[in-house]
């Protein structure tokens, strides 16, 4: 008698391709979460840019920083008719938990600040961008600089820091 083979899959073989999708599968997932989140810290580096113009833009016209800035509604004390409104219609909310923190040097005239978010994921081109902070600086916002307030955050001055911090231009 004749045997006759078959042109199947074996189950061993089955369970290869599996396995070495199942294997392709993940790394796939585990790049694109990555992805995203360094997505949502380019979103917050782009916020904190924006905010920073606008607060630039808002002491070109009042001479001062607004004491909140994350306020819309915030009117210039020496100017009336200059709002921060006017150059902003709607603070940017950050992506999922992050938050924006903002300090100025003095609760009378503020002249100096320093904006403050925390990334996902530590960025070496960030510190390019950093502004030279003042010294010194009063604590505020939840965080501190370098040498004035404590040991934390280090606001991108430590090889892996995820603080992101800028001041005036």
């Amino acid at each position: 008698m004749k045997k006759t083979y078959s042109r199947a899959f074996t189950l061993i073989e089955l369970l290869v391709v599996i396995a070495i999708i199942g294997i392709l599968t993940a790394m796939i997932v585990t790049n694109l979460s990555q992805s995203r989140a360094k997505a949502r810290d380019a979103k917050r580096i782009s916020d904190i840019g924006q905010i920073q113009l606008v607060l630039e833009l808002f002491y070109d016209r009042c001479k001062e920083y607004p004491i909140t800035p994350l306020d819309v509604g915030y009117i210039c004390p020496t100017k009336p008719t200059v709002k921060l409104s006017d150059y902003i219609s709607q603070i940017p909310t950050p992506p999922s938990i992050a938050t924006y923190d903002y300090s100025t040097n003095s609760k009378t005239v503020p002249t100096d600040y320093i904006l403050h978010t925390t990334l996902e994921f530590y960025n070496e081109a960030i510190r390019d961008g950093l502004s030279v902070f003042p010294n010194p600086w009063v604590c505020g916002g939840g965080f501190s600089v370098p040498g004035t307030c404590g040991p934390t955050p280090t606001c991108g001055n430590s090889s892996d820091s995820k603080e992101y911090c800028v001041a005036p231009r």
